[in-house]
């Protein structure tokens, strides 16, 4: 059952018996999919989104793919709601997520990344709504020469190419320099998760 939604690409749940064990409660990071930060750009449409198709008190069906937990110890997981729709797609196809492969898990990457591929040529949701048409961090190559900042006294943030992380998922603020493989750094100074 739902419990909550922590963000676009993040819920909680509590556990059937079927993929996340009965009655426990578990954060679950949707697979395949990306959506904004808090405070990026369209980031409030995508958590009100997934809302809309994965209520708090309805129930879903999960599906796992190779990795079923990962290192924050959420549930890497495909769902479909009440009426059936496959919810990771969804949010895809109506611009509300980026199609995002996080390997191993990779069972519905064709159907995700061609729901992203419809929604770019709609111009849906982000894809026209944001200035900047990808909630993905610029590469090295196109980020602006500036000058990077000191290392602070804090915890390196997560890598890249582990599933997305957000704010929510870290204890307190994180290092990320200037690459920020998972955009937790909304004004640039190279802490990400920081009051701003």
């Amino acid at each position: 059952m739902v419990l909550r939604v922590i963000d676009g690409d993040t819920i909680e749940v509590r556990g059937d018996g079927q993929v996340v064990p009965k009655d426990r409660v578990a954060r679950v990071r949707l697979l395949e999919i990306d959506t904004p930060e808090q405070g990026a750009c369209f980031a409030d449409d995508a958590t009100a989104r997934t809302a809309t198709l994965l209520p708090p008190g309805s129930r879903a069906r999960a599906e796992r793919d190779t990795q079923l937990v990962d290192r924050y110890d959420r549930y890497l997981l495909y769902l479909w709601n009440e009426q059936g729709t496959f919810v990771n797609e969804s949010l895809v196809r109506s611009g509300h997520a980026e199609a995002t492969l996080y390997p191993p898990n990779d069972k519905y990457w064709s159907r995700i990344s061609g729901a992203e591929n419809t929604a770019r040529q709609d111009s849906a949701g982000l894809w026209s709504a944001c200035p900047d048409a990808s909630i993905k961090s610029p590469t090295p190559s196109e980020t602006p020469a500036t000058d990077t900042p000191a290392h602070p006294n804090l915890p390196d943030g997560p890598p890249a190419g582990i599933p997305d992380v957000d704010c929510s998922d870290l204890s307190g603020p994180v290092w990320v320099g200037p690459d920020d493989p998972h955009r937790l750094d909304n004004d640039g100074d190279g802490i990400g998760c920081d009051a701003n």
